[in-house]
């Protein structure tokens, strides 16, 4: 049995678009308590798996609810099967610890116990674009991620190397620094996580549903999108969304 195939092929079969593995040596940089082997001494590979967040729900308007809705509906699908892959390789044998997709609180550092971003860069899925997001050639940024760090003796995949993100600046002239409303994002692609944070606090406190910004990913063109807008279109567009989205005027939707 060709074991990577068989573990790849379980991700793909529950509708998980994208799949890769790593070496855990490519993330022994990674801060103290947040590598694999921290989390599992015995480890050997990390599986990353990334699924493709409908883009219906960044074009139009009123769908922040819609948006935030895809996170816990997405991220349920993703660690069911993270669930199923740690069940078969556990039966071959393989102990296995799966990192859920989000995590119910935030912490004060604002990261998970591992990065499901480098992970994947470094499992060939995508880049680190400007907006600090993992981005994909596939779908852009519309992505969610998870993880599984594994026992098992898997074949790795080359790293991603390209910049798509650099190459489609000259277009989109840095909409997702442009478009974040609350200017978390530097030109130079820092992010100040607070600011962020802290705009879904104030913003948004009375939501039980802690809604979900996404400007720097509604805003980014990277990606194949399935309504064919013009860039013209799309960008009066973007600028539509983030007025309603930022103004308050998206509680008047009928929800």
């Amino acid at each position: 049995m060709d074991l990577t195939k068989e573990v790849k092929d379980r991700v793909l079969n529950a509708n998980i678009q994208l799949v890769g593995v790593t070496p855990v040596e490519r993330l022994a940089g990674a801060p103290e308590g947040r590598r694999p082997t921290d989390i599992l001494p015995t480890a050997k590979n990390v599986i990353v798996a990334a699924v493709h967040v409908l883009d219906s729900v960044y074009d139009l308007p009123y769908t922040r609810y819609e948006y935030t809705n895809q996170f816990f509906i997405l991220n349920s699908r993703l660690n069911s099967m993270t669930t199923n892959v740690c069940e078969f390789l556990e039966s071959e044998g393989y102990r296995n610890i799966p990192i859920p997709a989000a995590y119910p609180r935030v912490n004060k550092d604002l990261c998970g116990i591992l990065s499901h971003r480098h992970a994947a860069v470094r499992a060939g899925i995508g880049e680190f674009a400007l907006n600090n997001m993992l981005t994909t050639p596939q779908y852009g940024s519309k992505v969610r991620l998870v993880t599984i760090v594994t026992e098992a003796e898997l074949e790795a995949d080359e790293p991603y190397k390209e910049s798509i993100c650099k190459k489609t600046q000259p277009t989109c002239k840095l909409a997702c620094v442009r478009n974040c409303p609350i200017h978390a994002i530097s030109e130079e692609g820092v992010i100040n996580k607070d600011l962020c944070l802290r705009y879904q606090e104030q913003i948004m406190p009375w939501s039980a549903a802690e809604l979900r910004c996404g400007m720097c990913v509604a805003s980014c063109p990277i990606g194949e999108r399935k309504f064919n807008i013009p860039a013209g279109e799309r960008s009066e567009k973007v600028k539509e969304i983030k007025e309603i989205w930022t103004g308050g005027k998206w509680t008047a939707a009928a929800h």
